[in-house]
């Protein structure tokens, strides 16, 4: 099957499994990268690519976009295809008046006219333009109400973002972006600040690439660059990791600026990788 045969299959036929399988059909054919080299070119979390692959749930149009671009495919296709296998597109698609408006009849004789008043007439169509005008802002109203406040199925399985939350456990990985990334010790480590305009949250990332994780640190500190010993810094470090993420810091300030202080030790010695890094 073609890439263009995978991004057109048939709607009778089609599944999330299936769309995995095309996926992963046209990533074999692509290169077949690794999760990890995948991660790290679309900037979605290996967790979100390997389901998408596996079929075990619907990528949302930015995971498949994202995907499709690194694989050097055209992603209109596709996302044509993803939205036909999402029910909440096809009732976007049906509250827009693209669905299906019903069975119009089946021809027959005409009926008999009923003689009716002009003032009459004039009355019901108002009335009846009055009644559909109504109810058209009460539904629309009801149904915006209802899908803003219910989650969508792929955001039911995230945590809430919050100041010191794991960000990966959040939709804020969905749209994380290296907001800066820099070199340390010689290109021994690499430290770098993300960012997601979505949660309008910053954290901070340090990975270290000298083979040395065994019994050693990795250390990493955020905080607001006004104030480097403020009350929301957000700080982890691990023994024994070869990367490792800050927590959440949201900042709703956009024109605030957010700054992260990296360190590690090599063979048990203490080495600062610093200067700051901000954003």
């Amino acid at each position: 099957m073609t890439s263009l045969d995978s991004a057109s299959s048939s709607p009778a036929t089609d599944s999330i499994e299936q769309f995995g399988e095309d996926l992963r059909g046209l990533r074999r054919r692509n290169g077949n990268q690794t999760l990890a080299a995948l991660s790290n070119t679309t900037h979605v979390s290996k967790s979100v690519l390997s389901d998408a692959f596996a079929g075990r749930r619907l990528p949302t149009e930015n995971t498949v976009v994202r995907i499709l671009e690194v694989l050097g495919e055209d992603p209109a296709p596709w996302i044509r295809r993803r939205n036909e296998l999402d029910p909440r597109h096809m009732v976007e698609s049906e509250r827009d008046g693209s669905g299906d408006l019903g069975d119009p009849g089946e021809p027959g004789e005409p009926s008999e006219p009923v003689a009716t008043s002009p003032w009459r007439r004039r009355f019901s169509l108002a009335a009846v333009l009055w009644i559909a005008l109504g109810t058209a802002i009460v539904s629309a109203a009801a149904t915006s109400v209802v899908w803003a406040v219910q989650p969508t199925p792929e955001e039911a399985q995230y945590a809430p973002f919050a100041d010191g939350v794991d960000p990966m456990t959040t939709v804020c990985r969905e749209d994380a972006i290296v907001a800066a990334s820099e070199q340390r010790e010689n290109g021994a480590f690499l430290v770098q600040m993300m960012y997601s305009n979505r949660c309008m949250a910053a954290w901070g990332r340090i990975t270290r690439y000298d083979g040395n994780a065994a019994g050693d640190q990795l250390s990493m500190t955020i905080y607001p660059a006004i104030d480097m010993q403020s009350a929301r810094n957000q700080q982890r470090d691990s023994f024994d990791v070869q990367s490792l993420y800050t927590p959440l810091m949201i900042e709703p300030d956009v024109e605030a600026r957010v700054c992260g202080l990296a360190a590690a030790t090599v063979n048990g010695t203490p080495v600062e990788l610093g200067p700051a890094l901000c954003i």
